[in-house]
């Protein structure tokens, strides 16, 4: 009976685990990405969300986006960025994902808006 009830709490718990930066470089995802804040919603179907952040430069350009993947993103800073390469040139960047205690890389799609500067760093 424990093991039932447990099974499916272990599932979302998987399923609602965020993802963090790639650690490996990759020269297929030659853009940085800085998350300043960001928040998601999560259920079986992965995560909603939307954040501030900066594209790094130089120079830094501030940038607002909204995402839908299988994992939340989370916030890092400019020692801990996000790999990524435009989807579509000023609109859309793809980003370079690793699930946390896992060698497993997940992408994500990020739909952005420049603002007229960055925001501060953590």
């Amino acid at each position: 009976m424990k093991v039932a009830l447990l099974l499916p709490l272990a599932f979302l718990l998987q399923i609602n685990t965020p993802d963090g930066p790639a650690m490996n470089p990759n020269p297929q995802y030659p853009l940085h990405v800085e998350v300043v804040m960001t928040q998601a919603n999560a259920n079986r179907q992965g995560s909603r969300g939307f954040g501030r952040g900066n594209l790094l430069g130089p120079p830094d350009k501030g940038i607002d986006f909204t995402y839908e993947c299988s994992a939340a993103i989370l916030n890092n800073n400019k020692n801990e960025f996000y790999q990524a390469r435009w989807k579509k040139q000023d609109r859309r960047l793809e980003i370079l994902m690793q699930r946390i205690g896992s060698d497993h890389l997940d992408k994500c799609d990020i739909d952005i808006a420049y603002k007229a500067q960055p925001y501060k760093s953590h």
